[in-house]
């Protein structure tokens, strides 16, 4: 028996063991990584829904926000700082796993045009100065200031075209 054969063997069988290792964990690395995403994905979607929750909650103070800023009471003005504060802390989360890749960009999309509608409430403006800029990071309130610059939504405008459009289709 040739000892130098055998280990010729023996190596092609080390690295076949190798390359089957790489393969399996390939696989698991896939498997794991759409776990990941569809757990962001769905933690994403909860925390949407429990604002619109909280913003029905909040009715009087949001209609207030959205037509007639001036005259919140400072409950109100307390409730809609603490929803605003809430929903922009879930978009900088959003944006830091949009940026490492956990949150597909059709998502991410989604959740850029909440910021837009947000930022179109004539409130917004004052708590963002005042407040918003001061709590969150500094990426995520460059990137908060470029979707502002870029424009938002006129809010109140859109809202009162659907409230109109939905009378209208009655």
């Amino acid at each position: 028996m040739n000892w130098d054969a055998l280990g010729a063997i023996g190596e092609f069988v080390g690295a076949l063991g190798v390359i089957a290792t790489l393969a399996y964990v390939a696989v698991q690395l896939r498997h794991s990584t759409r776990a990941v995403r569809a757990a962001t994905l769905n933690n994403t979607t909860a925390s949407q829904q429990a604002e619109l929750r909280w913003s029905s909650d909040i009715a009087q103070a949001m209609t207030k926000v959205l037509h007639r800023p001036e005259e919140l009471t400072e409950l109100e003005t307390h409730q809609v700082t603490e929803w605003m504060t809430a929903a922009f802390l879930a978009r900088e989360n959003e944006y830091r796993q949009h940026q490492q890749g956990l949150l597909e960009r059709d998502k991410w999309e989604q959740s850029k045009t909440i910021v837009q509608v947000i930022a179109g409430m004539p409130w917004f403006g004052n708590w963002w100065t005042e407040y918003g800029r001061h709590v969150y990071t500094v990426g995520f309130v460059e990137w908060v200031d470029q979707v502002m610059a870029a424009g938002a939504f006129d809010t109140p405008s859109a809202l009162k075209a659907l409230e109109g459009t939905s009378t209208s289709d009655e």
